[in-house]
This record gives structure tokens, C-alpha cells and sequence, in this order.
């Protein structure tokens, strides 16, 4: 008699089921100075699916914040496919009473802020040479 597999599906692989979603998120890397938007296309307690370019490179480790949910994550990148990435959630980034979105938002002022300061002494050096 030939045994017949069965093939587990990714719902079955997880320890908690996850729900469908349409969430806007940011993806932080590179000690917040990288930030990308993403939408969660699903979620559980422990981990998520991405939608992002599939020509983007990302970090193994990030942080992940939803603003919606006033959350900001420690994030693993567990798998990824085409435009897809399979996550794993750890607990909630320690984070002062400032709600997720205020801290995404001072992160990426601080990252344009340098990247305007080094702009504007390129901008000195090409006008002066």
C-alpha cells in the first residue's frame, strides 16, 4: 500500500492562526535611518505577512511599526517570496509613552535632517571647486 502525504499548509505551521488584514506599516533598519512602507496582509499575536517590492533588500532583523495599532515591533524575518515576507513578532519595542507613528516620524526627520546637512555641504563643495 503507498502512503499518501499530507502537505501541511502555512496555517497549519503556525502555533497561532492568523487574520487577514490590510494594515499600513513601516519597516526601520540601519538604527531607524531606512524606513520603508509595507501593508501587513496578515497578522497574529507572534508574527505577520508583508507586502513589499520584491527588489528591495531587507535586513534580517528590523523594527516593525504600526501605527494604527500605536505598536512598534522588534521584527525576524522568518522567510520570504517575491513580494512577501514571512515575519516573527517579538514583544513590543520599549518605547516611551509617545504613540508608535510620533517615533517613526522623529526617526525619519532626524534621518532627512542629516541627509540635508550632508547636501548642503556637497552643495559648498561643488560651487566652491
Amino acid at each position: 500500500m503507498a502512503q499518501s502525504t499530507i502537505r501541511k499548509t502555512d496555517s497549519n505551521r503556525r502555533d497561532k492562526p492568523r487574520l487577514r488584514s490590510l494594515i499600513a506599516a513601516t519597516i526601520l533598519y540601519n538604527n531607524g535611518q531606512s524606513t520603508l512602507d509595507c501593508v501587513i496582509r496578515n497578522l497574529s499575536e507572534d508574527g505577520a505577512k508583508l507586502a513589499v517590492p520584491a527588489e528591495i533588500a531587507l535586513p534580517d532583523r528590523f523594527e516593525l511599526a504600526i501605527p494604527q495599532r500605536n505598536k512598534l515591533y522588534r521584527a525576524a524575518m522568518v522567510w520570504r517570496r517575491a513580494d512577501e515576507v514571512g515575519i516573527s513578532l517579538e514583544d513590543p519595542c520599549a518605547t516611551s509613552d509617545e504613540p508608535a507613528s510620533d517615533a517613526v516620524l522623529r526617526r525619519r526627520v532626524r534621518a532627512l535632517e542629516a541627509e540635508i546637512a550632508q547636501l548642503k555641504s556637497r552643495i559648498v563643495q561643488l560651487t566652491q571647486g
